[in-house]
């Protein structure tokens, strides 16, 4: 599974090492899916105006977007949407919290006219990661039941 969320150092729209190491994983996943489109929304912690709150979330979401783009993955399928700035904070707090600094990036809908939307090769990507992603449970472990 990979994280959806990336976070930022407080009054910064920089990617890190850990966000550029989250981001390439999100890439490579992305990439696997050349008909699916997806929103990054920006978010901020408290501290400060809500509109430079909403302007710098804004820029967080564009230096995702920008860093795919980097990486080779279309404009087109990508769209920094809107920044929540502080409205929907993580950890409730009305200071610092890195946690409340992020983007995140969500799958929004299929690229229009693309040829495996709802052809059934698109089932067979699906099923194929599926299974790909299946662990085995370690020895000895005992399955988690729904009680």
């Amino acid at each position: 599974e990979i994280d959806s969320t990336v976070t930022f150092a407080f009054n910064s729209a920089v990617l890190d090492a850990a966000a550029r190491e989250t981001l390439h994983k999100q890439a490579d996943w992305i990439k696997q899916f050349p008909e699916v489109r997806f929103n990054v929304y920006g978010h901020t912690d408290a501290v400060g105006s809500e509109s430079y709150n909403k302007r710098l979330g804004k820029r967080r979401a564009n230096a995702v977007v920008n860093y795919f783009a980097s990486q080779g993955i279309s404009r087109d399928r990508l769209e920094a949407l809107v920044s929540f700035g502080e409205t929907q904070p993580v950890i409730e707090t009305p200071g610092r919290e890195r946690k409340n600094r992020r983007t995140v990036t969500e799958v929004s809908g299929f690229v229009s006219g693309h040829p495996n939307v709802l052809d059934g090769k698109y089932a067979a990507i699906i099923y194929r990661e599926y299974v790909a992603s299946a662990v085995p449970l370690p020895t000895g472990a005992v399955p988690a039941t729904n009680q």
